[in-house]
């Protein structure tokens, strides 16, 4: 794997500085070293870094949250604590991996890659979950614009699909986006009427 890019977040300065160091003497690429405290005011995203290494001796959930929603990074979180409330926390708040243990520069290459590989499959799980509510969402709304159709104008199931999906594509949209613009359209109709 090339060089790595971390940033590294403690919530103690002092080791930091020596995990900075070590990681540094390992060959990985430190792009930065940032103290809980600062976390908002940081320009992480600027940086470009491939991984969170969170070092924290007491893990709170706001925080690893925080870390995971602000950057969208794999988060590895490194610490001496090793309560279940804590890690089941910490894995609802979307760390990719959980070590209770120092980090040791020798295992960290195979733990980020697993953590990184990990976040990729995550990430194209929900992609693929919101392709699919999407797509759910579209037939629904294709088969409402189908029976309004269907009921305004006498027409059968085909004739009101091929007369959707041929608005649809002479307006250069999806069916489904075609399909919600039929029924805004006659709810708006009905508004009309009512008042």
């Amino acid at each position: 794997m090339p060089n790595l890019k971390i940033a590294l977040i403690d919530d103690d300065f002092e080791r930091s500085a020596f995990i900075k160091s070590s990681l540094i003497e390992h060959g990985f690429d430190v792009v930065a070293c940032l103290m809980i405290d600062h976390l908002n005011s940081s320009g992480l995203q600027q940086l470009h870094a491939d991984v969170i290494l969170l070092d924290m001796d007491h893990p709170h959930r706001d925080i690893i949250e925080s870390c995971v929603s602000q950057f969208d990074l794999p988060t590895v979180l490194f610490t001496k604590n090793s309560h279940k409330d804590t890690i089941k926390n910490a894995i609802e708040a979307g760390v990719t991996a959980y070590i209770v243990d120092g980090i040791e520069p020798q295992k960290l290459e195979s733990i980020l890659e697993i953590s990184i590989e990990q976040f990729k499959k995550h990430k194209k799980l929900l992609k693929d979950l919101n392709e699919t509510k999407c797509k759910l969402f579209d037939r629904k709304d294709i088969e409402k614009a189908k029976v309004m159709l269907m009921q305004m104008h006498q027409l059968s199931e085909d004739q009101a699909f091929v007369l959707l999906r041929k608005s649809a594509m002479s307006h250069r949209m999806t069916m489904g986006e075609m399909a919600r613009r039929l029924i805004d359209a006659q709810e708006l109709l009905q508004s009309q009427f009512k008042e």
